[in-house]
């Protein structure tokens, strides 16, 4: 006679697919961070260097360049932006300049490789 043994690993799954998860989000920032500051307009640069991301794993690099973005991801998100006053100006225009945008241009531009990021780190053993 032969038994079958039947372990309930539910919660390492659980814990295995949030950790692939916090991963996907956070490689999915980086990207998009990239993107976005690759089509900023540069006058000074100030602009393009405060781009930066707060993913479940960790912000941008640099003390001084992860203080532009304050805040904290919770476990299912992550942030790319700004906190430079005058950038919603550049991406939306005022009355006396055309927009410029970059953000949207820029997530439009990376949202192919985010959706591949994320699809395949979800992956399992793959």
């Amino acid at each position: 006679m032969s038994t079958v043994r039947l372990d309930d690993r539910t919660a390492e799954a659980k814990k295995d697919a949030a950790d692939d998860m916090r991963k996907a989000l956070t490689e999915a920032a980086i990207h998009l961070e990239g993107e976005i500051a690759a089509r900023i307009p540069v006058k000074t640069g100030h602009l393009r260097a405060s781009i930066s991301h707060i993913a479940p794993l960790g912000r941008s690099n640099g003390e001084k360049k992860a203080e532009m973005l304050e805040g904290a991801a919770g476990k299912n998100e992550a942030y790319v932006g700004t906190n430079v006053e005058y950038a919603p100006y550049v991406e939306f225009g005022t009355k006396y300049q055309k927009p410029q945008p970059y953000m949207r241009t820029g997530f439009a531009a990376a949202r192919k490789t985010l959706e591949m990021i994320i699809r395949r780190r979800m992956k399992r053993n793959g």
